[in-house]
């Protein structure tokens, strides 16, 4: 079945794309978001136009479309290559004093075995700089993530942890990070260099709302994060994702009650 994209207002096959060679494919110049469609319904497309705004905003990328017709352009998008469940993407990249937009999607291949299971993951060697300019948003300069996280699923892990400058735990490749100790939901400050993620947010919501939880936010320690009782990832496509292994440190998902609450009142949301 032939797929179609939408480029720059128009829908064309994918095997036609053609991209200007401009700032955004040369340099990288660019941000994105990654929408989850399920049942063809975009989960919480709102917030994730909210988020691509301040991006492009802090990217001094003049881009002006209106969150009622990006709606419309992924809508008819869904129409068009007969969509249920899948991952879109929306790209933003920069082209001189204007901008192209990319409309693309793939697959989810997440099962209900790998929640079952849990991640396992890989300490990454590289750190996040909170001082960057791409710190905090979705940028298209991916390679850090995308390698890190290739030479994990090389040794048959699923994510990798990224630590800051100062060796503080910030987030995964593709995800936010949350542990349990005693009870206490903990998770790294946005100053640790981190994207302020959807799921993570709503998380913060929910702990918000629950008076018997309790969530610090703040500087946390490698070794404090290994000590944890739980622990679990985020992002717009997973949910929560419990994790059962770092490095060399196994958790016991069977003692997951926190995660397993959180899980649930997220999936009421």
């Amino acid at each position: 079945m032939m797929n179609y994209i939408i480029s720059n207002n128009k829908f064309i096959s994918s095997d036609e794309f053609k991209l200007d060679i401009e700032d955004g494919l040369l340099y990288g110049y660019g941000v994105f978001e990654t929408i989850l469609l399920k049942e063809k319904k975009l989960i919480y497309l709102e917030e994730h136009y909210n988020r691509l705004i301040k991006a492009v905003n802090r990217l001094k990328i003049n881009m002006d479309i209106s969150f009622e017709k990006l709606s419309l352009y992924l809508n008819l998008y869904i129409q068009k290559n007969s969509l249920e469940n899948s991952i879109l993407r929306v790209t933003v990249l920069k082209n001189s004093e204007t901008f192209d937009i990319l409309v693309t999607h793939r697959e989810n291949k997440y099962k209900s075995l790998k929640y079952r299971e849990g991640f396992k993951m890989e300490i990454s060697e590289f750190k996040r700089n909170p001082n960057s300019i791409i710190s905090g948003i979705k940028s298209v300069n991916y390679l850090e993530n995308i390698y890190a996280l290739r030479e994990a699923k090389a040794i048959g892990s699923d994510e990798v942890l990224f630590l800051d400058c100062k060796n503080y735990i910030s987030e995964g490749a593709t995800s936010n990070i949350f542990f349990i100790k005693d009870g206490v939901i903990h998770t790294p400050t946005k100053e640790c260099g981190l994207l302020k993620g959807i799921i993570r947010e709503k998380i913060i919501e929910i702990i918000d709302r629950n008076k018997h939880l309790e969530l610090k936010q703040g500087f946390f320690s490698l070794k404090k994060l290994l000590e944890a009782d739980e622990v679990f990832l985020t992002n717009s496509i997973i949910g929560i994702m419990p994790v059962s292994k770092i490095d060399h440190t196994i958790y016991d998902l069977k003692k997951y009650n926190i995660t397993d609450l959180l899980a649930e009142e997220l999936r009421k949301n």
